[in-house]
């Protein structure tokens, strides 16, 4: 039962970053997608099915517990629907307010007039389960998955005995070492915060996400096109760190890559994803063409030497250890840093995510969570013809005309190469 699922590796790197967020006086790891419908629904709808969700599903108010076997403990509790009023930036209100996570708040939800503001903590699940957790809900017939096959745990074990896994571990730390020589400073770490996260949406209409997708296939192939989209941030990022006087070694990006076999939601309530880190050099990021040369060689490079099997060894022998020490294990091979950008893609959203407790869902925005450093993240996805993405910062890391300049280039770069 689902109420009983274990931490992976990578549920344990989320509560971290929580930990992390949490000490450094930000709400912690928590993400959001707002829907916009085309008319409001009724709360009371929406606190029935919760309800029957949480149910048969009670990891949906459990709390994490830690020590030799870190895992969810239910506690009965049911995810809180409220009212709110219209206000000018109401959702970036809600994204300040922290979960209770201690005691059992996993998810929340917000009415704000015709928009639903989801808001779940990054531990419990990736943005995709996240999504289909949505669909189904909103569908008052669909039933939720079962726990399924844990595809995160199934890729360690492939690795072998602990022996077999501490070696493949040990490589992935091999390769952080030889980060050192050139240590990032991220933009955080230049400046001061203010505990407040903010962020902007962009939403390209079909035109633009035409010519986009046009110069994606045209760069970097037909099946390429993330590596465009992480080309143009790293560019436009170092772009930024010039403007503001910023100067750093290299840049270190995570780049999350999904472990679930295609098709496959279960199981729902966990990260099935692995996350993996590539070094960019401030040479390399003087045009769009050797950006996106540099992110094929380190692909390359991740797949013949296997570092996703390497990076799941590492996360998952470490995922025991005191939230506070495992964080200050991840940064200390970066000098303090966690890495210089968040970058995100989720790609087309759940085509099933089309309507809501009957209404059409007109828009629909993700909004991730960032830690600090780096202070800043980037996270891109496509809701029907349209083309977004969402850039989250760090109050204080930039102010608003910066992140709004950041974003008019990052537009203008994906438009014009």
């Amino acid at each position: 039962m689902n109420a009983k699922l274990r931490h992976n590796g990578c549920d344990t790197l989320m509560l971290g970053f929580d930990y992390e967020l949490r000490r450094r006086g930000f709400a912690g790891n928590s993400c959001q997608i707002i829907l916009e419908l085309s008319q409001p629904i009724e709360a009371a709808a929406l606190e029935r099915r919760l309800a029957e969700l949480a149910h048969d599903h009670p990891i949906l108010g459990a709390r994490p517990v830690r020590g030799l076997v870190p895992r969810w403990k239910p506690t009965g509790r049911l995810p809180r629907v409220r009212l709110q009023p219209p206000a000018r930036n109401i959702e970036q209100q809600l994204f300040n307010e922290p979960l209770d996570l201690l005691r059992g708040e996993l998810v929340r939800f917000d009415i704000v007039g015709r928009k639903i503001v989801f808001t779940w903590a990054h531990a419990l699940m990736d943005a995709k389960s996240a999504e289909y957790f949505l669909a189904l809900l909103g569908n008052e017939a669909g039933q939720l998955p079962g726990d399924g096959e844990d595809w995160y745990a199934q890729r360690a074990r492939a690795a072998g005995g602990l022996r077999a896994r501490s070696r493949q571990a040990w490589r992935s730390l091999e390769r952080l070492e030889q980060f050192k020589k050139a240590l990032p400073v991220s933009l955080a770490t230049c400046r001061p915060t203010a505990g407040v996260m903010k962020y902007q949406i962009v939403a390209l209409p079909p035109d633009e996400a035409a010519r986009v997708q046009a110069h994606s296939n045209r760069l970097c192939g037909f099946l390429g096109e993330m590596n465009f989209q992480i080309a143009a941030a790293l560019v436009e990022l170092h772009r930024l760190h010039e403007r503001l006087n910023c100067p750093t070694a290299s840049y270190v990006v995570p780049i999350p890559v999904g472990l679930r076999p295609k098709g496959t939601r279960a199981p729902l309530f966990s990260n099935q994803v692995t996350m993996m880190l590539h070094q960019f050099f401030p040479e390399q990021l003087t045009s769009m063409e050797a950006a996106i040369a540099a992110v094929k060689a380190h692909k390359a490079d991740a797949l013949r030497e296997a570092q996703i099997d390497s990076g799941i060894a590492l996360a998952q022998l470490f995922r025991r250890l005191p939230l506070g020490f495992y964080m200050r294990m991840v940064k200390r091979e970066l000098g303090g840093e966690i890495c210089s950008l968040f970058f995100g893609d989720t790609a087309a959203v759940d085509p099933a995510l089309d309507r809501f407790f009957g209404a059409r869902i007109e828009s629909l925005a993700h909004v991730p969570a960032v830690t600090v450093p780096p202070g800043v993240g980037v996270v891109f996805y496509r809701f029907r013809d349209q083309r977004r993405f969402t850039f989250v910062y760090a109050d204080g890391t930039l102010s608003e005309s910066e992140a709004s300049e950041f974003v008019c280039c990052l537009r203008q770069r994906l438009l014009n190469p």
